[in-house]
């Protein structure tokens, strides 16, 4: 007998539709005890025979109605988890939510645990480990680009570079036996050099997806994009406009900002820690003081820098460079007032900058919003210039550590061929590495490993 567990499905809080999933050798039999139609209990002959099918019912309790429902049945192993296993669509209410699931506990079932659902599909064999730990990062991704991994994962990714990483593994495991076993044999083999380049294709094989991945898990992490300048320059305006709401005091008044103020964003699905910092200036005021050294560190940390001046008054090259040089390689400038531009306003200093320093510029007004949206695409294209999920996978960290492991068996390898080693010597670094291979996609007894991954994941999955 397996114990039958259940739980919400969808996400808590209000909404059109909530899915209770039961999974489980009860599932039937609780089922029979909480559906009925047209005032009859169904049958455990028409439940079977609606199999796979949506049935329009009632959901019962203690043989007063609680709500009228859609039921799917799915008898193993034709299911998620490969058991049987039911879902309840009751209408979205979060009482009425929680009085269904109570009465699926009342007749048998158990609360699941975090992943549990997942964690049962893997032990039956219906998804491998690699595709388990995928469906986890697409349920959580924080943006398009960590979605778009994610996705890439579930369709299989991981499997195929792993499967392929395991092929030519046994093919050099193959031909370094076929050496030991027919030494004394009239046959001919691939040369040592041939045999070594494969090992150090293979190598770099690895290298680069651990490469890739590390870089993959950079660009997916929150950006900080911080707003510098001088005071009144218009880094509060710039920055309740880009949030949607009054979160930074605007003052004509030079020092209203007098520490950091960051506030969370997405940018196209992309997450943003956005930055409003204290106007860099010369002042005697401690405090402000304390505010502004804390804003340049924040600046010296960011992913991108927006550095603000205003358009309404005169440029002074040799001053900005004075107070602002050592920030400006690869920030975006941007020229804040310009529907209030100061008749000398010339660009060309500017353009100067772009070239010496490698800037982005762009022009604004916080006032009118013109070019808020010219400055947001460059801002996207800044956060996203390595952006390209088509030739990057991801790898979570168990698998990053078992593809290093290999890299690290094929490196020992090569050295110990360039060293003139026996095959039976180095054959034993191919052999560790298939272990590792096998780790990837393969079936994890340890407990404390699935625990450690389906643990992240939520209940009801």
């Amino acid at each position: 007998m397996i114990d039958t567990i259940a739980a919400l499905s969808t996400a808590s809080g209000p909404g059109a539709i909530g899915i209770l999933r039961v999974s489980g050798s009860a599932v039937l039999p609780i089922a029979l005890s909480v559906l009925e139609k047209n005032g009859s209990p169904l049958t455990e002959e028409y439940i079977i025979n609606q199999k796979r099918t949506a049935v329009f019912c009632d959901f019962v309790d203690a043989n007063h109605p609680l709500d009228q429902i859609v039921f799917f049945y799915f008898p193993s192993p034709n299911s998620y988890t490969g058991e049987d296993l039911a879902e309840f669509h009751l209408h979205g209410n979060p009482i009425l939510l929680k009085r269904g699931l109570q009465i699926l506990f009342e007749k048998g079932a158990r609360p699941a645990q975090k992943g549990e659902f997942t964690k049962r599909a893997y032990l039956n064999g219906k998804i491998n480990l690699s595709g388990a730990e995928a469906i986890g990062r697409l349920i959580e991704a924080r943006s398009r680009y960590e979605l778009e991994l994610a996705q890439k994962n579930v369709f299989g990714e991981i499997t195929k570079l792993s499967s392929k990483i395991r092929s030519d593994l046994i093919s050099l495991k193959a031909e370094c036996e076929a050496e030991i076993d027919f030494s004394t044999e009239d046959l001919t083999f691939e040369s040592l050099e041939e045999r070594k380049n494969r090992m150090i294709s293979l190598k770099n094989l690895c290298s680069k997806l651990i490469k890739d991945s590390e870089r993959a898990e950079t660009l997916i992490l929150q950006s900080t994009v911080v707003l510098f300048g001088e005071p009144n320059t218009g880094k509060s305006s710039l920055m309740n406009l880009l949030i949607g709401k009054d979160r930074s005091i605007i003052s004509d008044i030079p020092g209203t900002t007098r520490d950091y103020i960051a506030e969370e964003l997405s940018l196209d699905g992309i997450p943003i820690r956005l930055v409003d910092t204290a106007g860099i200036r010369e002042t005697s005021d401690n405090i402000e003081q304390m505010g502004i050294e804390r804003s340049k560190r924040e600046a010296d940390s960011a992913n991108v820098k927006l550095l603000l001046i205003d358009a309404s008054l005169p440029f002074d090259k040799s001053s900005f460079l004075t107070k602002h040089k050592e920030r400006l390689h690869g920030s975006i400038l941007v020229a804040n007032k310009i529907d209030e531009k100061h008749k000398d306003w010339n660009r060309d200093q500017l353009e100067e900058l772009r070239n010496e320093f490698e800037l982005d510029i762009t022009e604004i007004s916080c006032k009118t919003k013109i070019g808020i949206s010219q400055l947001l695409e460059l801002l996207k294209t800044k956060l996203t210039s390595n952006d390209n999920s088509e030739d990057v996978v991801l790898l979570e960290d168990r698998q990053r550590f078992h593809i290093q492991k290999i890299e690290s068996n094929l490196s020992e390898a090569i050295r110990l061929m360039e060293d003139n080693a026996p095959a039976e010597i180095y054959i034993q670094e191919i052999n560790s590495s298939l272990k590792e291979i096998g780790e990837v996609n393969g079936h994890v007894e340890n407990e404390e490993i699935l625990g450690r991954i389906f643990s992240k994941f939520c209940v009801g999955k």
